[in-house]
């Protein structure tokens, strides 16, 4: 499982953390690295591994959302269990079940010679995910998710919705490498439920593909390596998916959408604290935006 590393000096307590949820029987307590939205740590507590996720205090209601998905999911896709719910110091807490493996995208780099299998499986699972039946505890997730392109996308969102109706499916929104833990070739969990709607899964696959062809290689890693593995990586997932994502015309302003969202996700983390991405990153989702914007025939 993965998020950010708790940084010296962020006095961030996790002992402080598990007791107000209720919990004194933790054994140790380790940072986990990985992401930029929330802190994690692993705990040892009766014989068995759990991960403590610390929210900031404004996302409350991701929190909710999290946790009313992974409980609703149960059974049907492998997600974590909520063991404990809470809060500390107004930040929002989730104590859940450890997830076995590692994240694919560490998986990938450690074993480039899999990203075919490895992609095969990360398409299967998301086919689960969009078979999940549609039920009246999942309805309480449904959002707006077309309206996540944001203001001055007024048109693109007009031409969505005006789009032939689609059965309602189950959609994650962030489903990347770095959410979906592996352990050898098979999927062992899905991770980060913090965007889930429910809507049209083709919105789900245009933002899977955006971020398989558009995030930066991570430092340090060969930038055409790191281009190599995702292609296989996105061969697998189509094949593991295994159904047309769409006519090509409509799927168009499903991917400008896509990197419409992208660019508003990630502008705002550019020179976080911790975060290495950079300005110059952007510009390929721009290019990427413009482009699909063109072939959907959307005004610039």
């Amino acid at each position: 499982m993965a998020a950010h590393r708790v940084a010296p000096g962020d006095e961030l307590d996790p002992l402080a953390v598990l007791r107000a949820l209720g919990l004194e029987d933790a054994r140790a307590v380790e940072p986990v690295a990985g992401g930029w939205d929330t802190a994690l740590w692993r705990v040892e507590r009766s014989g068995a591994s759990s991960a403590l996720r610390l929210f900031r205090p404004e996302q409350a209601s991701i929190a909710r959302r999290e946790a009313l998905a992974l409980r609703a999911l149960v059974g049907h896709v492998p997600v974590p269990e909520v063991q404990a719910e809470g809060t500390w110091h107004g930040r929002p807490a989730l104590l859940l079940s450890w997830v076995p493996g590692r994240p694919l995208a560490h998986a990938l780099r450690a074993r480039p010679w899999l990203a075919g299998r490895l992609g095969h499986a990360f398409g299967r699972a998301q086919v689960r995910i969009h078979a999940v039946p549609v039920t009246e505890a999942l309805r309480q997730l449904e959002t707006d998710w077309i309206a996540l392109a944001g203001p001055g996308e007024e048109a693109l969102q007009a031409r969505l919705r005006a789009l032939p109706p689609r059965a309602d499916a189950l959609i994650h929104l962030d489903y990347h490498p770095l959410n979906v833990m592996v352990e050898g070739t098979k999927v062992t969990g899905v991770l980060d439920w913090a965007n889930v709607s429910i809507g049209d899964a083709r919105a789900d696959l245009a933002r899977t593909l955006s971020i398989l062809r558009l995030a930066p290689s991570p430092p340090g890693f060969p930038e055409r390596l790191h281009g190599l593995i995702t292609r296989l990586l996105e061969l697998g997932w189509r094949h593991g998916y295994g159904q047309r994502f769409g006519d090509q015309a409509e799927m168009a302003l499903f991917y400008t959408w896509a990197g419409v969202v992208m660019l508003r996700d990630l502008a705002p983390k550019v020179g976080r604290p911790g975060v290495w991405l950079r300005t110059h990153h952007l510009d390929a989702v721009r290019r990427w935006t413009e482009a699909w914007k063109r072939r959907a025939g959307s005004p610039p």
